[in-house]
């Protein structure tokens, strides 16, 4: 990660670089440009008109240009077209040799001079008292101060950036060491807080799904104790004796110990489900009236169709009823109806005892079973989680309410 922030801070650097060397190059060449436009021949003809004519005195010409010395503050020597001194201030510009510019610039002692050709011959020789730098050093020099200063603001801004990184990282190796508690801090409002949203909602859903597993197993060892010791007697019982009561006994351990593993396998799946296996249209009313026709329980309702798959619908519906019958005492006790009220719903009422205030908020986890089912010792603590499970991987949901007078009613949502 360390890498990472560097390469990216070098990357910032380098296109700011080329940026202002090109920048640098392209104004120092305008520049260049602007100052050919502007002749020696041309600047000439307007200082020429400051000055008196060459058939002036020297005295005369002398006083011009002490005059422009006074008043501009360089220092200016005027030659005749023989290249002999005319006038000039205190410091005499010397006239170059060799290496004027068509501009006329020249450089003489490494000191800078502007060389003015006069229609008459003569020359008019410029130095300004503080030498001009090069252009070379201002076309190296911008860009670097420009990059030197970028540097030194930039360098934070990666460094945060990437130290975020750094410890989503962390929290990442942290979490596949087996720490299912982890989660990394939010911070700002960009795509890497974006991510660590992302991570602290995938560590939580994997906290959850593990955590559900683990509980599963528990209560599998659990609830398999009871058949299996069951059936471990009865075939202790059946070596010493031919009663046929002690068969239909271990039939039914065995059945219960088929329909537990059914169930727990079928509340597995669903947790690991994403989209339903198989979707087709279903009309909810005739289901559920196939289903109530097994527990010889009517149906009231209107025929709506939903979306989904007919199985895990199907068993839905089967164990709701087998829940409302175990609680209501009898199938006289069981009302069922579908209503085609935004969307559909399927309401199953029994009239028994009721759920406790305390259990109403946990008869949906797996393995939870409220007080009278427990000492009755009634089902296995799945059908009504699996209820829940089939109604969200369909869009819907189930909630309880009890009823006035004792009984619960189960109501399931669809889309």
């Amino acid at each position: 990660m360390r890498r990472l922030h560097i390469q990216f801070y070098l990357a910032i650097l380098a296109t700011l670089a080329i940026f202002g060397l090109a920048s640098s190059i392209f104004w120092a060449t305008t520049a260049q440009q602007r100052d050919d436009t502007w002749d020696a021949s041309t600047v000439a003809k307007f200082a020429q008109s400051l000055l008196p004519p060459a058939s002036a005195s020297v005295p005369e010409q002398q006083l011009a240009i002490d005059d422009l010395h006074r008043r501009l503050k360089i220092d200016l020597a005027l030659y005749d077209a023989e290249d002999n001194l005319l006038a000039a201030t205190e410091r005499i510009p010397r006239l170059p040799r060799r290496g004027v510019r068509r501009d006329g610039w020249a450089m003489e002692h490494g000191r800078p001079l502007w060389v003015l050709p006069f229609d008459d011959g003569r020359r008019l020789v410029v130095e300004h008292r503080h030498p001009i730098p090069h252009a070379g050093w201002r076309v190296l020099a911008m860009p670097l101060l420009i990059v030197l200063a970028f540097a030194l603001g930039a360098y934070p801004i990666a460094r945060r950036l990437t130290r975020r990184l750094q410890r989503l990282q962390a929290g990442v190796e942290q979490l596949g060491e087996g720490d299912l508690t982890t989660r990394v801090a939010v911070e700002g409002k960009d795509e890497v807080a974006a991510l660590a949203r992302s991570f602290n909602q995938s560590a939580q859903r994997i906290e959850e799904l593990v955590q559900s597993h683990k509980l599963l197993l528990a209560n599998c060892s659990h609830e398999l104790r009871t058949p299996l010791a069951r059936v471990r007697l009865g075939i202790e019982r059946l070596a010493n004796t031919s009663d046929s009561s002690v068969r239909d006994e271990l039939t039914r351990s065995i059945g219960e110990l088929d329909a537990l593993i059914e169930e727990m396998l079928l509340a597995s799946r669903l947790d690991a489900l994403k989209t339903l296996e198989r979707s087709e249209e279903v009309d909810l009313l005739a289901l559920v009236a196939e289903e109530a026709a097994y527990f010889d329980v009517a149906v009231e309702g209107q025929p709506t169709v939903v979306q989904g798959d007919p199985a895990l619908l199907r068993r839905m519906v089967r164990n709701l009823l087998d829940n409302a019958r175990q609680h209501a005492g009898g199938a006289t006790h069981i009302e069922v109806s579908v209503l085609a009220e935004g969307g559909a719903q399927l309401i199953v009422e029994d009239h028994g005892d009721g759920i406790a205030e305390a259990d109403r908020e946990r008869i949906f986890e797996p393995f939870y079973r409220a007080t009278g089912a427990r000492q009755a010792g009634r089902g296995f603590g799945l059908g009504l989680a699996i209820v829940r499970k089939i109604a969200r991987a369909h869009g819907g949901d189930v909630t309880y309410e009890p009823l006035n007078g004792g009984g619960s009613r189960f109501s399931v949502r669809l889309p």
